[in-house]
């Protein structure tokens, strides 16, 4: 007589040997569809800033990207004064955070 521990490992583990043969074959593989080409290589870091007229950009692209730098660099600013603001409200602190320009 089979103890109930075996009959469970029996209901909750695959069977061994011959027994695992008797399963059906893999499914044939289907083709995929070809990649897609690779997108062309871009020069300029933000072409569509970069407007042109005759073929010679308006707007130079280390401008753009100097504008961009500093656009980032306000959002880590704003970004830093939010946390701060919130670590000092869970000290149970008031922020009035100073404009920049006074700061500097």
């Amino acid at each position: 007589m089979r103890s109930l521990l075996a009959a469970i490992l029996t209901l909750l583990l695959p069977a061994r040997g011959t027994h695992r043969s008797a399963a059906p074959p893999p499914l044939p593989l289907t083709p995929c569809p070809p990649c897609p080409p690779p997108p062309p290589v871009i020069t300029c870091p933000h072409p569509a800033d970069v407007i042109t007229a005759d073929g010679m950009p308006l707007v130079r692209p280390y401008l753009v990207e100097w504008e961009r730098e500093r656009d980032a660099l306000d959002r880590r600013r704003l970004q830093r004064e939010r946390r701060r603001a919130a670590v000092l409200a869970s000290l149970g602190q008031d922020y009035v955070p100073v404009p920049w320009e006074v700061a500097v």
